[in-house]
């Protein structure tokens, strides 16, 4: 009882330390949704990203690349702008839904003519007012089409920045507005006639995760959808693309109580953050929707492809490309990210990490961490350790599964993170437990083991006594020839309650017989050591077979609490007349062989009850007349009643086995063939009850008696 409390006590101890665990990681939780486990969070939602791509199989917008085989065919970068207005126009001639310009025209053309009189002032006037001005004709290229041009946000004063930039408005529905947006101190664009050319500007700045990223190049998973520069609001470049496509006047936007939940145009949406921010749902690197600028120029690529799609414009050669590194673990040109933003647009295909989904985490931890509480301490060591991978995978597997339907971003990674410590508590303790039980466990083994051997030592000492109460036949007759007398007795326990007796009255008479007490095992055999005692005392002193037996079951029916009795056969052979007394109380008739005759010494109306039945029984002997060659087996039913499972031995094969037995054969041997047949019988069958056999043959009267014993 002690041990048990003490067990208790641990487990309610070990649980209340859990709970305190659990509260602390939820804390941690609700305190810092960003950290520790940022980098942890982000691994997962890349490897989702891996596993469940975007699927890129439509191709709304195409990207034509300034690479090295246009640096190669048409000189290196900056080229003249009146180059880059003439790719402008082929671009445009194909009618496209909008054209978006990933790059910067800061300052003038170093060929336009204020640049050519700054740098060459030796230049004539009128030769620098007859050359034609690259920036102009690349602003009048940009008006004949809906382009957009890109800019940059800046968080501090560049020389080459404004203060501010276009603007389009935002209409917002849910109470919210722009105030969580992006916010910049100036823009970094192109020149303000470019610009007022455009039909559009678009902001480029893509700000990578650093957490969790490439120590040089970080891995981008979210970009403003638009951003404040001073007071102007401008969209992102594949937004403000859609927007100039659609000729929407305004962005459009909802907000809830945490902030901004979609930003979109026209009937396009998109879910973003509270800030206003995309977390992309990344495609894989699509090489087959990239143009070369140089196939462009050199008309080997026709217009009519830009037709009805969008075009984004930019820079791919080596050491003018900007190149980010995607959760797909591809880095990829700057410019695919605006392609990729316009195709999720399209398509609605975003990821979603709404306001509320941080307080879910919250609960399911709390949900899980006491389901371990409750669930752990009462597993097996060997379930408790799998449960944990088992809560481990279903949060994963739901978190993947969530990805896949809505594209949300359930942070399993988190969860699971925070539960491990109350995990790695409570395992213990279990398994703290278990050895402890298992100690108990040896410890009650081995003293069960020690009593074990302590009760076979007492068992195997009472076994002793009991086969040594037993006479030997063989050496109480050694010199008698009148008859021979043989038995066997094997308990099917340790002690049992059959018992066999023989002992001579005087020089003619001998007494023998079997009893058999009811139960099995210590009782019994106690019982029997009483009833041998005073069957062999009785009839020494009593002559008759009848009252002697009357008297053995009032002797033992004066202390009887359990209420045993004892069935028996006993017998007197006069060795010299081969007359035979008999009284039987609720035995077998034992069986008599007279040459091929097998007859039942049957008591008839003799017959009487079970010693100590019915208290004061008064028993009637009975007298057979044996002839010599005469043979007398005496047996129990642990003979009749041994089974092999199916079928019991019976008085039919014990019958044969007496017919088979030869005339002049020892009533050893035939005791011991009846003993091994019903063993055989038996096939391995645990005995069924106590086995007594006891074989008498009387060979003449008392004239054969050697001449020493006759004297």
């Amino acid at each position: 009882m002690k041990s048990l409390l003490a067990r208790l006590l641990g487990a309610h101890h070990g649980r209340s330390l859990a709970l305190v665990l659990l509260v602390l990681a939820a804390l941690l939780q609700v305190w810092r949704q960003e950290a520790p486990l940022f980098g942890l969070r982000h691994l997962l939602f890349d490897h989702y990203q891996r596993l469940h791509p975007r699927d890129r199989s439509a191709v709304p917008a195409l990207v034509v690349d300034i690479d090295e085989a246009s640096l190669v065919a048409q000189g290196q970068w900056p080229w003249p702008r009146d180059r880059v207005a003439d790719l402008v126009a082929r671009i445009l001639a194909g009618r496209p839904l909008a054209l978006g310009i990933d790059i910067l025209f800061v300052e003038p053309d170093r060929l336009s003519p204020p640049e050519l009189a700054r740098r060459l002032p030796q230049l004539p006037g009128e030769t620098l007012a007859g050359l034609p001005d690259p920036d102009r004709r690349l602003a009048q290229a940009l008006a004949t089409g809906p382009t957009v041009l890109a800019v940059s946000g800046v968080a501090a004063a560049l020389p080459t920045a404004r203060p501010g930039g276009r603007s389009v408005s935002l209409v917002s529905r849910g109470g919210g507005g722009s105030e969580g947006l992006p916010a910049y101190g100036a823009a970094l664009g192109s020149l303000p006639a470019l610009e007022e050319a455009a039909a559009g500007v678009g902001l480029i700045n893509t700000p990578p995760d650093r957490a969790g990223g490439d120590a040089d190049l970080g891995v981008l998973r979210r970009l403003p959808l638009a951003g404040r520069i001073g007071d102007a609001l401008v969209p992102a470049l594949g937004l403000e693309m859609v927007r100039v496509a659609l000729g929407a006047a305004a962005l459009e936007a909802q907000s809830g109580l945490r902030g901004l939940e979609t930003v979109g145009v026209g009937d396009y949406r998109l879910p973003t953050r509270a800030d206003g921010q995309l977390l992309l749902h990344f495609g894989r690197l699509a090489p087959d929707r990239r143009v070369s600028a140089a196939s462009v120029l050199d008309g080997s690529f026709a217009p009519a492809g830009f037709a009805g799609r969008f075009v984004i414009l930019g820079l791919t050669g080596v050491g003018l490309v900007d190149q980010v590194l995607t959760p797909l673990g591809e880095k990829i040109p700057g410019i695919d990210v605006h392609a990729q933003v316009i195709e999720s647009l399209l398509a609605g295909d975003a990821l979603r990490r709404p306001g509320w989904m941080p307080a879910l985490e919250v609960g399911v931890l709390l949900a899980a961490g006491l389901l371990l509480i409750v669930a752990l301490p009462a597993l097996r060591p060997a379930y408790a350790a799998g449960s944990g991978a088992a809560v481990a995978a279903g949060l994963v597997g739901a978190g993947f599964a969530a990805f896949v339907a809505g594209g949300w971003l359930f942070d399993a990674a988190t969860v699971i993170a925070l539960l491990n410590p109350l995990f790695i508590l409570l395992l213990g303790n279990t398994l703290v437990d278990a050895d402890r039980q298992r100690r108990a466990a040896e410890n009650a083994l081995q003293a069960s083991r020690e009593a074990a051997a302590r009760d076979a030592g007492e068992l195997d000492a009472a076994r002793r006594i009991q086969m040594g109460l037993l006479p030997d036949p063989q050496a109480l007759f050694a010199d008698e020839s009148r008859f021979r007398l043989a038995a066997r007795l094997e308990p099917a326990r340790a002690v049992g309650g059959d018992y066999y007796e023989c002992f001579a009255l005087d020089d003619r008479r001998v007494c023998f017989g079997v009893g058999d007490v009811s139960g099995k095992g210590v009782p019994a055999s106690l019982f029997m050591t009483v009833a041998k005692t005073l069957a062999a005392a009785l009839v020494r002193r009593v002559d008759d077979l009848g009252e002697a037996l009357r008297q053995i079951e009032v002797e033992l029916c004066r202390n009887n609490p359990e209420v045993l009795f004892v069935t028996t056969f006993i017998a007197v052979l006069d060795a010299d007349s081969g007359r035979l007394a008999c009284v039987c109380a609720g035995h077998d008739a034992p069986v008599l062989r007279r040459g091929p005759t097998l007859l039942r010494l049957a008591a008839g109306d003799a017959a009487g009850p079970p010693v100590g039945a019915l208290g004061n029984y008064p028993f009637v002997a009975f007298s057979r007349q044996l002839e010599p060659g005469d043979l007398v087996c005496l047996f129990t039913d642990g003979v009749t009643e041994a089974t092999d499972g199916r079928a019991y031995y019976g008085g039919d094969r014990l019958l044969a086995l007496l017919a088979a037995a030869p005339a002049d054969g020892p009533p050893e041997a035939l005791a011991t063939a009846i003993r091994d047949d019903v063993r055989s019988f038996e096939a391995g069958h645990p005995p069924a009850d106590d086995l007594t056999v006891l074989v008498l043959r009387w060979d003449g009267p008392a004239a054969s008696r050697p001449a020493a014993a006759a004297a």
